[in-house]
């Protein structure tokens, strides 16, 4: 089965996956990227503030790019 890895960027900058995900198939590495950001805004974004891009860039055993997914996350307070 081959290995992908998903490395993270936000503005503190990139994580690197070493140990990567052994998948079947392509459809497995979108899911699997959609379900990685949302876990990671929810580690991140509570105490970090109102204003957060995170990318997973998803790499195969050769190290090309394949795929690539963002999560934005914009919070603004209406209190006046």
């Amino acid at each position: 089965m081959p290995r992908f890895f998903f490395d993270i960027r936000d503005d503190k900058g990139t994580q690197r996956d070493e140990e990567g995900f052994e998948l079947a198939d392509l459809s497995m590495v979108r899911e699997k990227a959609q379900r990685l950001l949302p876990d990671i805004a929810r580690s991140e974004i509570p105490g970090d503030g109102d204003q957060h891009v995170y990318t997973v860039l998803v790499t195969d055993e050769d190290g090309h790019a394949i795929y690539s997914a963002t999560l934005t996350y914009a919070g603004l307070w209406l209190l006046r």
